[in-house]
């Protein structure tokens, strides 16, 4: 029996508050060695990664010396070999080229030998459409570029993609009307955050979680900011897959008070730690609720009668097209009367960095809609707000008219909003609440060679939806640069004034915001991800038809709520 591949999870840039990383095998592995790994379990994304990054180092004349071993006159001899090559050629131009020396239909042949969605993304129609588009949205959200108006953009090559969305959306404050009229008498109390951090810490210590001491950063407009460093340390024994991935993790934590900054960090931890699982034949490993897996095609348990959730409700840049994956219990509020009831999902939809014996449904899987609580309801809201900031954030395009200053009545916000001022640091903010009526804002310093440093924050409360916002801003801070001037003629927005649809506990906030969903034909699911040695509750939650991204690239496609929104900015 061969001994597990030992992957390293690395750290290989940051960008703003977004840190990219790899799964890489041992660094003395030579690529003969991963060549043949592969051909063995061709299903491993991680190894499938690293060779592509590998091979598109390569010049013209190795890569054809390669490229004949998998495909000589047209015809596929090592398909492996040659999905990963055709992979290549489809995602670094200076091979494109040499597609030409693969049979016509090798994308329908190669497709089922990778894991990843490049070959299935290169079939789509109108995917040189959406990336035009894509570009320009994101150049606009991200750098504040002017979008070309509806009534000229065919001149720039930019197609109409989509009519104007006409649904019709129900918000959270017409569903809180409606719950205010029944009395709730003893709502729950949220504990201390300082007694929330205690009880995190005493069982975290007793893990070997633990890769470094707490410390402060500065990297951000947060008065207090810290992070931590984590141990991830996994085993997968899963179809052919049989592998250890070892590494360190960082988690952050901000706020304007050390002890808020202290619980965001320590429930991070304990929210990524839930997500980052070990699995043997018998499911997930160290889960508090048992998670067996299903191993089938989303056809196969619809014929046998088996609620699951279809793959293709979420935005993936390619369609699903039924092919066989790993599935997990989860849970969905009935449509008729109190309760829940079980749903199967997606496992890759469930945990990070999982790769498991299948298909891959993303390029790049994240975290929005994890979220962790110190009661069960309290996780569920948090995550739901996770997904509907970053909708927020990819159907919103920038627009100047919703920008404003901020001013509070609060003290210790006042004060801030004073000290970055006198710095010569003018922040600013945009309001993207989306139909459902969830404050949801932008905080955003331009730099003075246009660079923007930008924040979201969501909640039921715009007053702390928009700290939120200001806190995950990654300008520096107190040692902070002057930036531009705050944008001529936007408004002034008092904090107080903000918007609040938040009810009595996160109970009521959960019930108001499954009513909410579902009315909308968006009915929310949740996964239980806690671990049996930290018992805290952790969740995955899941709404159909929203945006989980607003970090674009080329494989990205454009949501029809976005378009909609473009559409009708000029009105």
């Amino acid at each position: 029996m061969s001994s597990p591949m030992k992957y390293k999870f690395n750290l290989s840039d940051t960008v703003g508050t977004v840190g990219y990383v790899s799964c890489e095998p041992p660094a003395d592995m030579t690529f003969d060695e991963a060549l043949a790994y592969l051909e063995e379990h061709p299903l491993d994304d991680f190894m499938h990664k690293h060779l592509l990054t590998t091979i598109r180092t390569f010049d013209q004349k190795k890569f054809k010396t390669l490229l004949n071993t998998a495909v000589k006159e047209y015809t596929v001899i090592k398909p492996v070999l040659a999905a990963l090559l055709y992979e290549t050629c489809l995602l670094y131009g200076k091979f494109s080229k040499l597609l030409a020396l693969f049979p016509n239909d090798a994308t329908e042949q190669l497709q089922e030998h990778t894991p990843l969605i490049y070959i299935r993304w290169y079939k789509r129609e109108d995917k040189y459409d959406h990336i035009a588009w894509i570009t320009k949205f994101k150049e606009n959200i991200h750098e504040h570029r002017m979008l070309p108006l509806p009534d000229v953009a065919e001149d720039f090559d930019l197609p109409m993609l989509y009519e104007p969305n006409t649904e019709e959306f129900i918000t959270a404050a017409t569903i809180r009307e409606e719950l205010l009229k029944t009395p709730y008498d003893t709502p729950w109390t949220r504990p201390p955050a300082q007694d929330t951090t205690e009880l995190a810490l005493k069982r975290l210590n007793q893990t070997p979680l633990f890769a470094d001491v707490e410390m402060r950063h500065i990297a951000s407009l947060s008065p207090i900011a810290l992070l931590r460093r984590w141990n991830i340390d996994l085993t997968v024994k899963n179809g052919a897959l049989d592998y250890t991935l070892q590494g360190h993790a960082t988690s952050y934590g901000r706020g304007l008070a050390l002890v808020d900054a202290r619980v965001g960090l320590t429930m991070e931890i304990v929210e990524r730690s839930s997500s980052f699982v070990s699995f043997d034949h018998t499911g997930v490993l160290n889960s508090l609720k048992e998670h067996p897996l299903t191993h089938a095609r989303y056809s196969e348990l619809m014929a046998q009668g088996i609620t699951a959730f279809d793959p293709n409700l979420l935005s993936l840049e390619v369609p699903y097209e039924d092919e066989k994956l790993y599935w997990i219990e989860g849970h969905t509020p009935k449509l008729n009367g109190e309760g829940y009831e079980p749903i199967l999902v997606p496992v890759q939809m469930v945990y990070m960095f999982c790769n498991l014996d299948e298909i891959s449904l993303f390029s790049s899987p994240g975290s929005t809609g994890l979220a962790s609580g110190n009661i069960l309801e309290e996780a569920k809201v948090a995550a739901l707000m996770e997904i509907f900031e970053r909708d927020a954030e990819a159907t919103k395009p920038f627009n100047k008219k919703e920008c404003f200053i901020l001013t509070t009545e609060d003290q210790k916000l006042n004060m801030l909003l004073n000290d970055y001022a006198a710095r010569g640091v003018h922040v600013m903010f945009q309001d993207i609440t989306t139909e459902f009526g969830i404050p949801c804002y932008y905080a955003f310093v331009m730099g003075k060679r246009g660079e923007v440093y930008r924040g979201t924050g969501s909640g039921l409360d715009g007053r702390k939806a928009i700290v939120s916002a200001l806190t995950e801003t990654p300008y520096p801070y107190p040692q902070s640069p002057p930036s531009a001037p705050a944008l001529h003629g936007i408004e002034t927005r008092k904090q107080g004034e903000l918007p609040d649809v938040s009810m009595e506990d996160p109970i009521r906030n959960l019930q108001m915001l499954e009513k909410m969903l579902i009315a909308n034909n968006r009915r929310p699911v949740y996964v239980e991800l806690a671990r049996k040695d930290l018992q805290f509750p952790v969740v995955k939650a899941l709404i159909p038809n929203m945006e989980l991204t607003a970090d674009f690239d080329s494989f990205t496609r454009v949501s029809h709520r976005l378009f909609t929104n473009y559409l009708r900015m000029e009105e």
